[in-house]
């Protein structure tokens, strides 16, 4: 989440538990989307990098998107 960002309150308890993993996160809100990530691979430069996608509906509850987190 940005600096400054409100925080958001997940649409089910499972979204919820999703959100709440501190390491190897999968999903997390970004610039107010719920994102999942896809990939994480190592560079032969030595750096890293993610493979992200937008999450439309969510997969525990189907709840589309726009609506998954109210304020």
């Amino acid at each position: 989440m940005s600096a400054g960002e409100e925080p958001l309150e997940p649409c089910c308890k499972d979204m919820a538990a999703a959100l709440s993993f501190e390491t190897g996160r999968h999903f997390f809100v970004e610039d107010g989307e719920l994102r999942l990530l896809v990939a994480h691979t190592p560079l032969l430069d030595g750096g890293e990098a993610e493979l992200e996608n937008i999450v439309r509906f969510c997969p525990f509850c189907g709840k589309p998107a726009k609506t998954l987190f109210e304020h």
